[in-house]
């Protein structure tokens, strides 16, 4: 008799219990049903882009500028790297370096030593030129077109490329010269609208003879410009090498579609 009082107070227990549990249910549904909030956090990323642009507007073969050098010959040359990215991602500063590759007129690098020395000799920058990414300029020290032209002396008083670049021991050939551009800072930083110049003149020293210019044959001077983003690179040193391996992993990429 009293287990089933007992039970039977169990299972009304329990009853009330799952009314209460329904009540409660019940009420919280009819909360849910007039007092809603929701939150959310939208986060909006912009793919960064880099671009860089190699110009040398005081170089126009179509007027006759390489064509039929000689002893004393002067002529303004001014390959300008600069960093033309959009800013409307905001900053997108970059680490860039120039190739001057010396070749001969089929493009194919020259290995004779003499023939090489004398394309250097002529390769020149001079401080006081006028011109930049897109505008042609005049110099002081080496003047374009000078008659008698510039002793070989006065030339080597000029560096070959602008201090503002430095030459990459480690990575240059005898027939191609890698330049670094380090900048005013010595932190190779170009910004968004920044651009330098890497030289300015070629110039053939007026005691050449009939030896040196047949030795120097038709050749070409062939510059490139790469570039590689600044940010995430603890430095230059770091930046300069994620380049090479991705130039490297871009031409076995192409050796391998061909």
């Amino acid at each position: 008799m009293k287990n089933t009082e007992t039970r039977k107070t169990m299972v009304k227990a329990l009853g009330i219990a799952a009314m209460l549990l329904a009540l409660v249910f019940v009420s919280i549904q009819g909360t849910l049903a007039y007092l809603t909030s929701r939150q959310s956090l939208s986060n909006t990323f912009t793919v960064g882009d880099l671009e860089i642009g190699l110009q040398e507007p005081d170089w126009n073969p179509e007027e006759g500028d390489g064509v039929n050098v000689y002893p004393g010959y002067s002529v303004y040359k001014n390959p300008t790297v600069k960093n033309i990215t959009s800013s409307k991602n905001g900053e997108e500063p970059c680490y860039a370096r120039m190739r001057i590759l010396l070749a001969d007129s089929s493009g194919t690098p020259v290995t004779d030593a003499g023939r090489l020395e004398l394309m250097k000799t002529m390769i020149r920058y001079d401080s006081t030129y006028t011109g930049s990414y897109e505008q042609t300029g005049t110099a002081k020290k080496l003047v374009q077109g000078r008659i008698p032209g510039y002793a070989l002396a006065e030339l080597e008083l000029l560096p070959m490329i602008n201090p503002l670049f430095e030459v990459d021991a480690q990575r240059s050939t005898e027939n191609e010269i890698v330049c670094n551009y380090m900048g005013e800072d010595g932190k190779g930083i170009l910004k968004i609208g920044g651009e330098a110049v890497l030289f300015t003149t070629l110039a053939l020293p007026t005691e050449w003879k009939n030896e040196q210019i047949k030795t120097l044959g038709d050749f070409q001077i062939i510059v490139k410009a790469e570039a590689i983003q600044a940010s995430g690179f603890a430095g230059q040193k770091e930046a300069l090498a994620a380049l090479d391996e991705e130039l490297r992993s871009d031409a076995g990429s192409a050796s391998g579609s061909a």
